[in-house]
């Protein structure tokens, strides 16, 4: 099943550089719902198309574009509760899987996260790191190349997101220790894909 997001605003946003320096991690939500719209934003500003060639968001080392994307949905506006896949290029979502139980989501974080559950939204950053591995194999260090351009992609896109959040007055945190075998398990990865970050969003608790 594909959903048709909304078209991402490109014209009012607050400035870069208040942004910047608003920008801070948010742990705590409050069980409102994510509108759509903000939900489209978001992943248009993380991996959404720019320009021709499938020019994106975020910068991707040989245009490789190993990066996907996929979101455990749990609070969304006009959006079914369940794990999609977001298709960049139709700027839309595929319905790949169910929800993810909260004990689950929470049993992926190395710790205590309540964050992983209690967030409206959860998007897994994913890649697949042998197609860049072997795209890279003639750049120094062998074999380690590839995959620094990964995370370096991943970091432009987790920076990305947590900009607009801010710029749209929503909560974001990074979560990077995670358990790798369970996440790829929740999001329902491909034997090929990796994940390399997790993204919770929510309507922050203020006060």
């Amino acid at each position: 099943m594909i959903f048709e997001l909304p078209a991402p605003e490109l014209d009012a946003s607050d400035s870069l550089v208040s942004c910047i320096e608003a920008r801070r991690s948010v742990r705590e939500y409050t069980e409102a719902p994510l509108p759509i719209s903000v939900l489209s934003q978001l992943l248009w500003s993380a991996q959404g198309v720019t320009g021709p060639d499938l020019k994106r968001t975020a910068p991707s080392a040989g245009r490789l574009h190993p990066v996907h994307l996929q979101i455990v949905v749990q609070r969304v506006s006009e959006l079914e509760p369940g794990t999609y896949e977001y298709m960049t290029d139709s700027h839309s979502l595929k319905l790949i899987g169910d929800c993810v139980p909260e004990t689950s989501m929470h049993e992926l974080g190395i710790g205590d996260q309540p964050w992983l559950k209690e967030a409206a939204i959860v998007s897994g950053v994913s890649a697949n790191l042998g197609s860049a591995l072997r795209h890279f194999e003639n750049q120094a260090p062998q074999g380690e190349r590839g995959a620094r351009y990964v995370y370096m992609e991943t970091g432009a896109l987790a920076q990305n997101v947590h900009l607009q959040s801010t710029a749209l007055g929503i909560g974001c945190v990074l979560v990077a220790g995670f358990d790798d075998s369970r996440v790829k398990e929740a999001l329902r990865l491909p034997s090929d894909l990796e994940p390399t970050a997790l993204l919770c969003i929510g309507q922050r608790r203020d006060g």
